[in-house]
């Protein structure tokens, strides 16, 4: 803003040559202008004391990038770093929900088809049953169950031939489980499969056996073909973890041996039951030991065998369930940030645009197109494969508050920021700033790996007015970064803008 005495010399000026009123008008025109132009341009530094911290974190102002900006300003109110490539974590999920709402449409479904090649008569089926898998994220067991209790409802009770696999809508993946970080049976390793039901995950539960006095195991689905060792003890003692630690270990086959999972430690008695998640057979596999169980426990029979193969042509639809939309599925994906789902809709978004089968080439070709032709190039993105377990994502935090700027003016706005994580209340974020105000006014997605700690999406001020927030750090040439520092990073951020975004050159603050 012009100095008061530089105002006072224009007003004297402009009076002794033209009319009082008309140079009332010129200064204060002058004044506004001058006012809007300091305004529009962005800080560039962080606000507060935050630059000071960052050193004492062990932090440096080259490994944060930032991005603040009211949903209803023309400008950013902050900037740092805006344009730098970084590992954005599972931030990058909200570049794959924002895409699939926009590509796909946010009540967009996805179908589990089941065919036959032969007549039913009198509940048998004289040939083969297919089940035709098309990426559904979300085909829960009992989602799983539901088809195959509809086709005893339809009135089918033995199947003569095979029951026939098919996952050819989605390419076989390009990786092992264990790639990204080792642990090839932690659930969130699951790779894409067009026929992936309940996640690929065996629920273990151990529990207290009564009848037997002693530790009982049972698996879901029945784990056909592998040996159940239970070597786990029933203790005396309270439900503390102290006495508690049951461990379940799976020992894949080898040439002299089938597959074991074996159950050590100990179970105290006090406990009720223990479940562990865990991926101990293939994506096929799994889904024949589902089908095989269910469909016994719903009094059918299987003449063949479970095998993967392709729906013929000629064969007829005899049953189509459809998923959840799209607009409910993205919670799961934002709030509890599960990268399975990100990476089936990731693939989905290919195969939509490109043809089946989908492929990770198609979904980044589909991605860039659809950036470019909604005006929102992204020159520096590299997205690998839509979900945060990957190295070589790239973002800046320039391009994901575009993103989210642009989003918000969208129609299904709502569905995105339902999927998001609220602080303090649910999700990823439940624990975060739930003691302080800005709890329950700030939907985000956040984002951790070794050597990333991100945070993006929209917070309400204290006045009611919504801001978007993006904030990426990173670790020093790829070195592990300590999640709590990012964290206290995106705290103060968040508080900053909480508290309406001030910055010096505002009035009061």
């Amino acid at each position: 803003m012009l100095p008061v005495a530089r105002l006072l010399d224009l007003f004297l000026m402009a009076v002794r040559t033209v009319s009082f009123a008309l140079a009332m008008s010129l200064i204060l025109a002058a004044a506004l202008l001058t006012t809007t132009g300091a305004r529009a341009a962005p800080a560039t530094t962080l606000p507060g004391k935050l630059d000071a911290q960052l050193s004492e974190w062990g932090l440096d102002i080259s490994q944060v990038s930032v991005y603040v900006r009211a949903v209803d300003a023309e400008e950013p109110r902050l900037l740092v770093n805006p344009e730098t490539p970084r590992v954005p974590a599972s931030v990058i999920k909200l570049l794959t929900s924002i895409a699939g709402l926009d590509i796909l449409g946010p009540n967009y479904h996805w179908a589990t088809d089941v065919y036959v090649d032969g007549r039913v008569v009198g509940g048998q089926l004289q040939g083969n049953l297919y089940i035709q898998g098309y990426g559904d994220p979300y085909l829960t067991a009992d989602a799983f169950a539901g088809i195959l209790r509809a086709l005893r409802v339809k009135g089918l009770i033995a199947i003569e031939g095979d029951v026939v696999l098919d996952n050819s809508f989605l390419a076989p993946p390009e990786q092992e489980r264990g790639d990204f970080d080792g642990a090839a049976q932690r659930s969130y390793n699951a790779l894409p499969s067009a026929l992936s039901v309940n996640r690929q995950v065996t629920d273990i539960h151990i529990y207290r056996d009564w009848v037997n006095n002693g530790v009982g195991v049972y698996t879901e689905p029945p784990l056909t073909g592998v040996e159940i060792v239970n070597e786990a003890r029933l203790v005396d003692a309270p439900c503390a973890r102290r006495y508690h630690n049951p461990i379940a270990t799976f020992i894949p086959a080898t040439e002299t041996a089938g597959p074991k999972l074996r159950i050590s430690g100990t179970f105290a008695d006090e406990c009720g039951e223990e479940q562990v998640g865990r991926l101990l057979l293939t994506p096929e596999q799994h889904a024949a030991a589902a089908v095989d169980a269910l469909w016994r426990d719903l009094g059918g029979s299987i003449g063949g065998k479970i095998r993967l193969g392709k729906v013929p042509k000629g064969a007829r639809q005899f049953h189509r369930a459809l998923s959840q939309p799209l607009g409910v599925i993205i919670r799961d994906i934002d709030k509890n940030s599960n990268n399975l789902m990100a990476r089936m809709l990731f693939l989905t978004l290919g195969a939509s645009e490109k043809g089946a089968p989908g492929t990770l080439e198609k979904s980044r070709d589909t991605i860039n197109a659809w950036l470019n032709k909604r005006g929102l190039p992204m020159p520096e993105l590299v997205a690998d494969n839509g979900s945060g377990l990957s190295r070589e994502t790239r973002i800046s935090a320039g391009s994901l508050g575009e993103l989210l700027s642009w989003s918000y003016r969208q129609p299904w706005m709502p569905e995105l920021l339902a999927s998001m994580s609220i602080a303090g209340v649910d999700g990823t974020t439940r624990r975060r700033l739930r003691r302080e105000p800005i709890a329950g006014r700030a939907h985000l997605k956040t984002g951790t790996v070794r050597d990333a700690s991100c945070i993006a999406g929209y917070v309400l001020d204290r006045n009611d007015r919504r801001w978007i927030v993006a904030v990426l750090v990173n670790g020093q040439d790829g070195q592990a970064l300590g999640a709590w520092r990012g964290h206290a990073v995106h705290h103060e951020i968040l508080r900053w803008v909480y508290r309406g975004a001030p910055l010096p050159t505002d009035s009061g603050d």
